[in-house]
């Protein structure tokens, strides 16, 4: 195999499709965290790969030669093993993930905090009602915010119980101003998002500035490390092509 992808993303299915152009041999793997997951190009795997030893018995059985890891800048476990794995093998890793949005001038005015106990903490001196866009998982996290207004926007529905008056909206984005504007007309006051990054933000932070909406902003982990940092599909592409080149027989 030339090419593992670690997937889950808008960007590993575009260079998927990108790479299958060019006819690379590839698979790209889904931790199996969304029930109903977007349809990727070409091979698939789905869940997990039995820790940092499960994933070098993969890529050594299937004799990958280099790795992308494109999944969600917050799944800081695969990052992890993803380098560790690659690292002890010597293999070609690169992680692409969209430019964090500190750089956004509008970033200056968010509550940045490093985890989801220190956003549901600085919950205590905002308002409500409070638009939690974390995703599914980070729910739990929040519930210290009882009785209060919350609307939990996510794809698939939380696994805890909630309180009651909670509202729930499973949704897929990507969401549209339009959409934003009807969500925020709830009363949204203060929202909740964590640093999924790209080169504009995204239609509700927009409007968070728009309309004076406080923003408490999870921080991403620090970079793991080891391989190259991309930021863009077409960087990516010819990272693999470049990769490939010296890796293939000739």
């Amino acid at each position: 195999m030339d090419v593992l992808i670690l997937g889950g993303t808008t960007k590993a299915r575009q260079l998927a499709t990108r790479l299958l152009n060019d006819e690379v041999d590839l698979c790209t793997s889904l931790a199996g965290r969304t029930k109903s997951p977007r349809p990727v190009p070409g091979p698939t795997r789905l869940g997990g790969f039995g820790g940092i030893d499960g994933l070098k018995h993969f890529l050594g059985t299937n004799e990958v030669k280099v790795m992308v890891d494109a999944s969600h800048p917050f799944a800081a476990t695969m990052h992890s093993h993803a380098t560790q794995a690659c690292r002890d093998l010597n293999l070609p890793l690169a992680r692409l993930a969209p430019p964090s949005w500190r750089t956004q001038p509008e970033a200056a005015t968010w509550h940045w905090v490093d985890n989801h106990d220190d956003a549901a903490c600085a919950l205590d001196s905002m308002p409500d009602t409070v638009l939690l866009t974390v995703g599914r998982q980070p729910v739990g996290h929040y519930l210290r915010l009882g009785s209060r207004r919350v609307i939990v926007r996510c794809v698939d529905s939380p696994d805890v119980p909630l309180p009651a008056g909670w509202t729930v909206l499973q949704e897929r984005g990507p969401f549209t101003m339009n959409r934003e504007r009807e969500i925020f007309s709830a009363g949204v006051a203060t929202l909740v998002s964590k640093d999924s990054g790209g080169t504009d933000l995204d239609p509700k932070l927009r409007l968070a500035a728009e309309t004076g909406v406080q923003v408490v902003m999870v921080s991403r982990g620090p970079a793991p490390g080891w391989g190259d940092e991309l930021s863009e599909v077409d960087e990516a592409v010819q990272w693999v092509r470049d990769r490939l080149a010296t890796v293939r027989p000739q």
